[in-house]
């Protein structure tokens, strides 16, 4: 759902954006405060998770919807009352369809209103900058949609759940580096709780770097272009994700009913694929036939993997 179009203008208010409002935290960070110091910074390379052929969701249940991109209250309340799961909104100042964090605010509200989960999306910022921009907002989830951001993972505490994206080719190849498994962590902790100083493990999980996420999400090479890529050669990672991946890249009305025929993700993501011209604000008709389209997948039978 990011677009690199810089349009300043829609970044309507520069002294509210999260590289300044991280700046007390940063100061905190260096005294020995908040975090402990040393936990943004990478440790050894992260382990692949196992990989599985597309098609293991749970059957009998429509995905859930996140809808990406959205400027306004009134396109957020627009797309809960349709149906949505997630609102996604663009924090990082270089897309086109990003908004200050004031307005990401009032974006917030509505959606928390309409029942729906608000989403930040980030893509260089770091653990500081992103934990300041979620709490002004008042948001409890970050999509980690770039390398810096990515990074940042293990910097962010739990309570912020992270939303993290990976890259497929035209061909369906994902080629970004995926975080930690999470069962072969929880099998680590295992082993060293019942230790002789298993204590003392249980203090240093808790404040060692995170390495968990909670949901996949798998986009196209080309965020934000509405782009669709090969569905059927997906081989999605499993164990590295607490509750379900999402499909997101050139999704829309016209096509989401056979992604989700093809791939059986717990969740879809659109952004291009629902907006008026000129790709930032929803068109309520497209937005209203996505979820529809979606909801009209209940019940179909998982693809054998």
């Amino acid at each position: 759902c990011i677009t690199t179009d810089y349009h300043p203008a829609t970044y309507r208010d520069p002294t509210m954006s999260a590289h300044a409002l991280a700046a007390p935290l940063r100061t905190a960070y260096s005294s020995g405060a908040g975090l402990r110091s040393g936990s943004v910074t990478s440790r050894r390379p992260a382990r692949a998770c196992r990989v599985v052929r597309a098609g293991a969701a749970t059957a009998g249940k429509a995905p859930l919807v996140k809808v990406c991109g959205v400027t306004t209250a009134e396109d957020a309340t627009q797309a809960t009352k349709a149906g949505a799961n997630f609102i996604g909104m663009i924090l990082w100042p270089k897309s086109k369809r990003s908004i200050s964090l004031e307005v990401a605010t009032t974006v917030a509200a509505a959606a928390k209103a309409g029942g729906a989960i608000p989403v930040g999306v980030f893509v260089d910022e770091s653990a500081e900058e992103i934990i300041a921009a979620c709490d002004l907002v008042g948001i409890d989830h970050a999509q980690l949609h770039g390398d810096g951001a990515r990074a940042a993972l293990k910097g962010l505490p739990s309570r912020i759940k992270a939303i993290y994206v990976v890259n497929a080719t035209a061909e369906g190849k994902i080629v970004t580096r995926l975080p930690r498994d999470e069962e072969e962590l929880a099998a680590q902790r295992k082993v060293k709780l019942e230790g002789k100083d298993g204590w003392r493990a249980a203090i240093d999980w808790v404040n060692g770097a995170r390495c968990t996420i909670d949901w996949l999400l798998v986009d196209g090479e080309v965020a934000g272009s509405g782009e669709a890529y090969d569905w059927s050669n997906l081989r999605v990672p499993m164990g590295c994700y607490r509750k379900g991946w999402i499909l997101a890249g050139g999704l829309s009305p016209e096509n989401v009913r056979d992604a989700i025929d093809t791939a059986h993700p717990a969740a879809v993501d659109v952004a291009s694929g629902v907006t008026k011209e000129g790709g930032v604000a929803k068109d309520p008709s497209k937005v209203d036939a996505f979820i529809a389209n979606v909801a009209a997948t209940a019940g179909a039978k998982a693809k054998p993997v």
